[in-house]
């Protein structure tokens, strides 16, 4: 099953090549750059909608932005309402269902979007005028249809259940309700309690209270003419009746003594995700905004930081560290972040803090400090190259009150800087003293060894507190029992004896295709097998096959032969009740524990097949049948762990067969659903040979 996992997720991943480059040294400076910020006009409308016009007519295309300019919500039990009333905007108007809107964009080769504070369109210019009307029909028409709005929910928690797999958006959730706390807008994560509880009528509140005219933005940029821009925009949006700005206070987060720490325990893993940082009283203008951009490039930017260079090319402990803060009206952060390996995490935790307090104490070298400045001033002009950061400067300017002159000024101020501004800034907003450090990972690995830094808390996937990891294996209980309890669950070993053919027949989706696909898996005793899938319109685009001797593998590129590790792989899948034969073949068991698997205990085990290679089993502890399965899967970003799920047990002739199963790696998720499982009804000797 492992091969055949890693074969289905070809139609999502690809391969990424890297060039090798020497990370630590930095490349030469180019003469400075001379900046030109262009130009926009700005026109406010009767009702308060102020309009960002930025003329660009190198290309005949434009693009319109419409921004509610609103403080953050907090959502409470409801969390998620906010997100899924964006995505409602989208689904059609008073006047334009859904279809007729999608058709209408697709005719002229535009794309429009929506969030929870925005509408984007973007198009030929030409059809400037058609455009600015969708744009006005979604934001002042929503019709809010009922059906839409359940298939949304649907897909939300959906992708929330998928994120409880995801070691990095655990990570992220976790340190987010850490840093702020769940009474704050930007600590709380919707749930699937929480999503589930949402109502129609709570998206259209939202609506109707935020989205109003003279808390609003609309940036036009590209082939048009301000005055023509002006004239539209009061045809469009004249009528919009303006209303009251709704103004909510929020606790401010207080900060820990020393070095708090949350761990999330991830049994099946093989690396540790670190996020850690503390809040900053940084605002969007302030003085300290370009000493700390500094500061940070030459931290942890990028590779030529010293977090990079040292817990990277230094020590080997990651792929990549770095850091980053973002300056906010209510509330900003400093953060920093990487995975590693597990046998390494706390020395991982000693380099972060060492880095910390060197930036604070230890002046920054000249070469580091001309270094980032260029890194800096290279960015700020790459952006310039793009009409669309003028608009975004002249939002940013009248959103947050900033001098006229604010970005015109910025390179010069960033060239004023000095290592004691560097030293300053790294003193008042990266505290080492007061922070919050989260790690998922398998904390009977990795935790005991976090002590020395303070008090290890333990989370679950929510941010909810729970006990340090101790469930212990009742007595009686190995591996070998665990075997036997699962073959008696499944049917037993005589009923799975008999199971000579095996046919499925399964309907696969994942989120952003086009259309479902469909999964043909044809398998015969002993180790005969061939999966094949197709899509609509395309035919057949993915196909495995193993005869028996080789095995081959078929895309719309052609039919390659497997040979080597991955042939033994194959073959070791297509095994029929290999179950029943761990011994004979050489299979490796070792029961780790128990675990918590969605709030069910489950039987921890590491199968290690006759290669060497070593996967994760969930067995559920009340019915003993394969609830959860985890393996590494090696990317071009390191090491990954892909997570199948096992549900909807059926019988079919005395065995049972899962007829939902999950497949998950990253954000990337393929539900297959079994529609018909054949048990020795006849497959033809042909199926198993290779076409030529």
């Amino acid at each position: 099953m492992k091969k055949i996992i890693a074969f289905i997720f070809c139609l999502a991943f690809f391969n990424t090549a890297f060039a090798q480059l020497d990370r630590s040294v930095r490349p030469e400076a180019g003469p400075a750059p001379e900046l030109d910020f262009g130009e926009y006009k700005l026109y406010e409308l009767d009702n308060g909608l102020k309009v960002i016009v930025v003329e660009d007519h190198k290309l005949p295309r434009v693009s319109m932005s419409l921004v509610i300019d609103r403080k953050p919500v907090f959502e409470g039990d409801k969390a998620g309402f906010i997100e899924l009333a964006g995505e409602m905007l989208r689904q059609g108007t008073m006047s334009r269902p859904k279809a007729q809107l999608d058709e209408e964009v697709d005719f002229m080769g535009a794309s429009l979007n929506t969030s929870s504070s925005s509408v984007f369109a973007s198009g030929l210019s030409k059809y400037k005028e058609k455009l600015m009307e969708l744009v006005a029909d979604v934001a002042q028409h929503p019709a809010f249809p009922a059906e839409e709005f359940s298939k949304l929910k649907k897909q939300m928690i959906s992708g929330i259940e998928s994120s409880k797999d995801n070691p990095q958006a655990v990570a992220g959730n976790v340190f987010n309700a850490r840093l702020y706390g769940k009474d704050h807008p930007y600590g709380e994560n919707a749930t699937v309690e929480s999503v589930n509880a949402v109502d129609l009528d709570d998206c259209k509140t939202y609506y109707s209270n935020y989205w109003i005219p003279n808390a609003t933005y609309l940036a036009i940029v590209g082939d048009v003419k301000a005055k023509d821009v002006k004239k539209l925009a009061k045809k469009h949006f004249g009528d919009w009746k303006p209303g009251n700005k709704p103004e909510s206070t929020y606790p401010t987060p207080t900060k820990p003594d020393g070095l708090a720490i949350s761990f999330i325990n991830k049994e099946s893993a093989i690396q540790s995700v670190l996020v850690m940082g503390n809040t900053i009283n940084l605002k969007p203008g302030d003085p300290d905004e370009v000493k700390m951009a500094l500061t940070n490039e030459i931290l942890g930017a990028g590779a030529q930081g010293r977090l990079f260079l040292n817990i990277r090319e230094d020590k080997g402990y990651t792929y990549g560290a770095y850091s980053n803060y973002d300056s906010d009206r209510l509330i900003g952060e400093f953060t920093a972040n990487a995975s590693v390996r597990n046998e390494v995490t706390d020395s991982a935790v000693t380099e972060f803090m060492k880095e910390f307090n060197r930036i604070r104490t230890e002046p920054a070298t000249d070469e580091e400090i001309r270094g980032a400045k260029n890194a800096v001033i290279g960015s700020f002009g790459r952006a310039l190259e793009r009409p669309q950061t003028i608009a975004n400067f002249a939002l940013n300017i009248n959103r947050f009150n900033l001098p006229e002159d604010y970005y015109e000024t910025y390179l010069p101020r960033l060239e004023k800087l000095t290592k004691e501004d560097v030293m300053t800034a790294a003193q008042n907003y990266i505290q080492p003293n007061h922070m919050h450090l989260t790690i998922v990972g398998k904390a009977s690995e990795v935790a005991d060894k976090l002590e020395s830094f303070g008090k290890v808390q333990y989370f679950d996937e929510e941010g909810n507190v729970t006990d340090k990891p101790s469930m212990p294996v009742p007595d009686g209980v190995t591996a070998q029992t665990v075997i036997d309890k699962y073959i008696e669950a499944k049917g037993g070993a005589e009923n799975m004896k008999k199971v000579k053919e095996l046919e499925i027949h399964r309907k696969a989706v994942m989120p952003g295709a086009p259309a479902p696909f469909d999964q043909v898996d044809l398998q015969k005793s002993p180790s005969l097998y061939r999966s094949t899938m197709t899509v609509p319109g395309y035919g057949v685009v993915q196909e495995m096959l193993y005869d028996g001797e080789k095995a081959y593998m078929t895309n719309q590129m052609g039919t390659k032969e497997v040979e080597g590790p991955d042939l033994l792989s194959i073959k070791l899948d297509a095994l029929m009740n290999k179950e029943l034969k761990y011994d004979e073949l050489g299979y490796k068991l070792k029961l780790l524990g128990m675990s918590m698997v969605d709030g069910k205990k489950a039987y921890v085990m590491e199968i290690t097949d006759p290669m060497g290679d070593a996967f994760t089993r969930y067995y559920s502890a009340d019915t003993y049948l394969p609830i959860k399965e985890e393996k590494k899967t090696d990317t071009p970003q390191g090491p990954v762990i892909s997570t199948t799920t096992y549900s909807d047990y059926r019988e079919v002739k005395g065995v049972k067969y899962p007829y939902e199963i999950n497949l998950i790696m990253g954000p990337q998720k393929i539900t297959l659903t079994a529609e018909e499982v054949k048990v020795n009804e006849g497959i033809a000797k042909d199926a198993f040979q290779k076409k030529e």
